[in-house]
């Protein structure tokens, strides 16, 4: 029996939120079994719609659902073929046509939607690109297909307007982090090898021509030749980036509604960055463009996007690209998430963030000696990655600050980068020369 026919009434959650969650006391297991219960799981969609699709695509009778999962932006069904074989399909909790989604202006509407699409186009190039890639173990993507805008003004029961992808499974699950220090370091070097792996890949030409300005908005205001592995580029991206975050004075600044414009200090440090920028970048003679190359960043590294077995710990799959982008390598991003976020610091040496309150000073400890282990692996594979980020940690720390920051008091947040960036520019340049005198001057607060 179809579960799409109750009404949005009896679905769990709020009926009013174009973010799916799954009914209420549901564990994610039985959901075949219950299909042809009277009362089944009930979800805003037709399960027999996403089971009709993957028979139809695949040629093989989906026998059972032996679990459902859910992400951030997807939800993700286990499922297993009459002809014996096992398929990850992977759907978008929210669906395009949706009330809530389809009220409003009608431009607004059709962006969205065509943004909804590229993101799906853009990570289903990116398994096809990867499939061969034995090192980078990219998901096998067998089908997918791209949400159909059909607005008909009542929330629809199927799920053409959800993003879809197949995936053939691979052994294994999510989030694995053993109790014992040694499997640990085990899928640490497993994840570096992925990652040196990843920073290594050659990015075809046409990709990079297709996807780059579309991944890093301020990239649009850069003309399409100029779309090169080269220092200038990474200085105009670096410089677009200022000037997107940072308006023109009296300009919006942040999120639209909290209606903050420009201020002194914001205007001040988006003056000294710019002047700052030419002066910090690494010089490309002698670095073989190693430094300016483009490569792909995954956007989201970490357990919760891998399968990983346990006995023994081996990593089989890295999925969920929706976050990724084409940097220079010089910003390219070697986090790497596991219950923390293993990351560098403006230094260049291993530190960690997104900690637990409360942590113990002993949980601290390993949790640095994770850092340490993850990245001296990474530097042995890939030594010129960390050549690159030690030689750019200036430039690094200007583009990470500006995409860190989440709106919350640009004169603070702003004022503060702005005076890093003075006593940078101090440091770079000699306070007996006349040129950087004259330089600090216009930079100074009015």
């Amino acid at each position: 029996m179809s579960n799409g026919d109750a009404s949005a009434s009896s679905w769990s959650s709020d009926s009013s939120s174009c973010w799916d969650d799954w009914p209420a006391d549901f564990d994610g297991t039985g959901l075949f079994q219950s299909l042809d219960r009277d009362e089944p799981p009930i979800f805003r969609f037709d399960v027999q719609c996403v089971l009709a699709e993957v028979e139809g695509q695949l040629q093989s009778a989906v026998v059972d659902i032996p679990k459902v999962g859910k992400g951030s932006n997807y939800f993700g069904m286990h499922l297993r073929l009459e002809d014996g074989s096992d398929v990850l399909v992977r759907m978008a909790r929210r669906d395009v046509n949706w009330p809530r989604h389809t009220e409003g202006d009608a431009d607004e509407i059709l962006k969205f939607v065509k943004e909804q699409v590229l993101e799906v186009q853009f990570e289903a190039e990116i398994y096809q690109l990867l499939r061969s890639h034995r090192e980078i173990l990219a998901s096998h993507l067998l089908y997918y297909r791209a949400p159909t805008y059909r607005p008909n003004g009542s929330p629809p029961q199927d799920v053409l307007g959800r993003a879809f992808f197949a995936f053939q499974k691979t052994e294994g699950v999510n989030n694995v982090w053993p109790d014992d220090l040694d499997r640990r370091l085990c899928i640490l070097e497993q994840c570096a090898r992925i990652r040196a792996a990843l920073f290594a890949f050659v990015l075809p030409p046409d990709f990079i021509a297709s996807w780059l300005a579309r991944r890093i908005p301020c990239a649009k205001s850069i003309p399409a030749h100029m779309i090169t592995p080269t220092r200038d580029f990474a200085l105009g991206l670096l410089s677009a980036k200022i000037n997107e975050t940072i308006p023109d004075q009296g300009g919006l600044i942040g999120w639209e509604e909290d209606h903050h414009v420009v201020g002194l200090n914001a205007l001040r440090a988006k003056t000294l960055l710019l002047r700052l920028l030419p002066l910090i970048l690494p010089a490309e003679e002698g670095c073989d463009n190693n430094f300016y190359r483009l490569v792909l960043d995954h956007g989201d590294f970490g357990i919760h996007n891998m399968t990983i077995t346990d006995t023994p710990p081996t990593v089989t799959s890295l999925y969920d690209w929706e976050a990724a982008e084409i940097v220079p390598a010089i910003l390219s991003d070697p986090q790497m998430s596991v219950y923390v976020d293993l990351e560098l610091d403006g230094d260049g040496l291993p530190a960690i963030s997104r900690v637990w309150e409360g942590i113990t000073k002993e949980d601290r400890l390993d949790c640095l000696r994770y850092a340490e282990h993850y990245f001296q692996t990474l530097g042995k594979r890939a030594p010129e990655y960390m050549k690159a980020i030690k030689a750019a940690k200036d430039p690094r720390r200007i583009w990470f600050a500006l995409k860190s920051w989440r709106g919350d008091d640009p004169e603070q947040y702003f004022g503060a980068l702005g005076s890093w960036a003075q006593e940078r520019m101090s440091e770079v340049l000699s306070v007996d020369d006349p040129k950087s005198n004259r330089v600090l001057e216009c930079c100074a607060p009015p």
